[in-house]
């Protein structure tokens, strides 16, 4: 009965969730990446696994944020990744830790924190039934307007207004996709709308930063006073947890497995996380960015940020695939813009593991793929790049 129970769950999760969910989109269910005939791919571990291969939706079913992350993965490990061009099957999955002589990374775990955007509350993060079952609970949060939603545990039941997926979405938590919750229908407004963007999405990578980089440790305590400067709602609502109990591992790492496995994830699931936000940036549904010269290489410049709320719904998902320069990048591992996310991505992890300074990781996205348009810079007749 089990079956048949998540072959539903499955079918509604198919037709169910809203484009609002995905950016660039992720694939939960299909975890194993390839790459063939020159165009990126996915598939299944097992396909008796996962029943939501049977009757699949088109936003769960292409893995846009899990290729341009093996793509900057590729490009700050090296040799140890598929080369452009090459047909290949990559099962991030059953990867080893990496470095092997002293492992401080999971390639999983970093995909799994770019769902976290997508998914806060980690219930995707299983298979099988727990995924049919996870999986249903997030297309529930994105129906009409209840008085509550399903948090994180069994029987737990969230108010709408304190959700966190609905805040991520729908709510002040939208530069987590790199989006605005600001009017954009006054051009002149921009600048202000770009800066606030760029600002928020800062405010919450500096802190996944210090997480990524161990300043905060997966036990810390995630007070209210952070939550709150953090723009989060309450995280002991949503997972069900006594307030003093709230730790940052709370937050990356899906409870029911061993404390020393949420450690270990956490780190790698806000790193994930940052990458998410950067590769939201240069989706076309989500910001408008112009090309430019800069320096002696083509650049995307930011000339706007996009409220969802106010956006043709059809429109937005059209958007949603694996992007032209992204695709010539994986055909020749050349770089149409040189801000792109893989680019940065790349740079961002070298920066976790070197520990660079926060001020200097900032001033280095704010340079590159949070540059904007110079005021009066654009013609207004001047298509947004990826929209034609």
């Amino acid at each position: 009965m089990n079956n048949a129970i998540a072959i539903l769950f499955a079918f509604m999760l198919a037709w169910g969730v809203p484009a609002a969910a995905h950016a660039y989109q992720i694939s939960p269910c299909y975890r194993i990446l390839t790459y063939s005939g020159g165009a990126p791919h996915e598939k299944a571990v097992r396909w008796r696994s996962h029943s939501c291969a049977l009757v699949l939706g088109r936003q769960q079913r292409t893995a846009v944020h899990e290729h341009l992350t093996a793509a900057a993965l590729r490009e700050y490990r090296g040799g140890a990744m598929p080369a452009p061009a090459a047909d290949w099957t990559w099962p991030y999955m059953m990867e080893a830790g990496w470095p092997t002589d002293s492992p401080k990374h999971r390639s999983f775990a970093i995909i799994f924190g770019t769902w976290w955007n997508d998914d806060p509350l980690m219930l995707t993060l299983g298979q099988s039934w727990d995924f049919s079952a996870g999986g249903y609970k997030v297309w529930s949060a994105f129906q009409p307007r209840r008085a509550k939603y399903a948090g994180a545990q069994d029987d737990c039941g969230v108010d709408a207004d304190v959700h966190l997926a609905r805040a991520s979405h729908l709510g002040k938590l939208q530069h987590l996709h790199f989006m605005t919750t600001q009017a954009t229908a006054d051009d002149a407004a921009r600048g202000q709308r770009v800066e606030h963007t760029v600002q928020a999405a800062l405010t919450w990578m500096a802190f996944a930063y210090q997480v990524a980089t161990g300043e905060l440790r997966p036990d810390h305590p995630l007070t209210a006073t952070k939550q709150a400067e953090l723009s989060l709602p309450s995280i002991a609502l949503n997972h069900c947890v006594r307030p003093e109990n709230v730790k940052i591992r709370t937050l990356f790492a899906r409870q029911g497995q061993a404390i020393e496995e949420r450690n270990m994830q956490t780190p790698d699931v806000a790193l994930g996380s940052m990458l998410h936000i950067l590769q939201d940036s240069f989706s076309p549904a989500h910001a408008c960015r112009v090309g430019r010269e800069v320096d002696g290489r083509q650049q995307a410049l930011l000339r706007d940020v996009e409220n969802y709320a106010l956006q043709d719904k059809q429109a937005h998902a059209a958007l949603d695939q694996h992007p032209a320069w992204f695709l010539e990048y994986l055909k020749t591992g050349q770089h149409v813009y040189g801000n792109d996310p893989v680019t940065v991505g790349a740079w961002l992890i070298s920066a976790v593991d070197r520990k660079l300074p926060w001020a200097e990781v900032e001033a280095h996205l704010r340079a590159t793929i949070f540059a904007p348009l110079p005021l009066g810079g654009a013609d207004e007749a001047e298509q947004c790049l990826e929209r034609s």
